[in-house]
């Protein structure tokens, strides 16, 4: 039987995708939002009564067509909001973070990810680029905020020239192995990944403004 190669994620993905595994939370949850889900590929990692998906399209059938700028849910309907790699197609990115912060319920996490170095991909629009500084700043009406750096100059090198359809994605699988990638830069990386709680105390106004 012939052996079938299958091309790898971007090495940005696998190293969020790795850092997700750590940090998204473990234990069941009631109510989950995966905003821009397309196929909902972090799905298998949480266990939710519910898992809620909302995209724009809906070509891949997501539980709800909509815009993350207007979230058809009632305050406080969710524990956990995940946008992976989301709001820099998002018009108003502040606006839609307030969304999140007010659909959330109290005590609720929103985990988010972030391009800093990335080719433009429109999905259908692409407005954005983010620095920690600004990310915290998006998130700052969260009462905690941790924000992690994804990669370095080298892994943003690397997809810069292999994130179009190209022969190279298949070396995605090997670059694991090259220990000079594993180390996250926070000079230069190639995103972040946010997890921000949401609590009593957090300031009720300034997100959408």
């Amino acid at each position: 039987m012939a052996l079938r190669l299958r091309k790898g994620r971007t090495y940005g993905r696998a190293t969020l995708d790795a850092k997700l595994r750590e940090v998204l939370p473990a234990a069941p949850l009631d109510r989950v939002l995966d905003l821009g889900s397309k196929d909902a590929p972090y799905r298998r990692l949480m266990a939710a009564r519910r898992y809620d998906r909302l995209d724009l399209s809906r070509s891949r059938r997501p539980a709800v067509v909509g815009d993350a700028h207007r979230l058809p849910f009632r305050d406080g309907t969710y524990e956990l909001v995940l946008a992976t790699q989301v709001l820099e197609h998002c018009h108003n990115p502040a606006t839609v973070v307030g969304e999140v912060h007010r659909v959330l319920d109290s005590g609720g996490l929103f985990v988010c990810s972030v391009p800093f170095i990335y080719v433009i991909h429109g999905d259908p629009d692409d407005f954005w680029r983010f620095t920690a500084e600004g990310l915290r700043h998006l998130l700052r009406d969260f009462t905690r905020v941790a924000i992690w750096p994804l990669g370095n100059r080298w892994t943003a090198i690397w997809d810069l020239i292999a994130a179009r359809p190209s022969g190279l994605t298949y070396a995605n699988y090997l670059l694991h192995l090259v220990p000079v990638l594993a180390r996250p830069n926070p000079g230069c990386p190639h995103g972040y990944l946010a997890l921000a709680h949401k609590g009593e105390a957090d300031r009720k106004s300034g997100l959408c403004g």
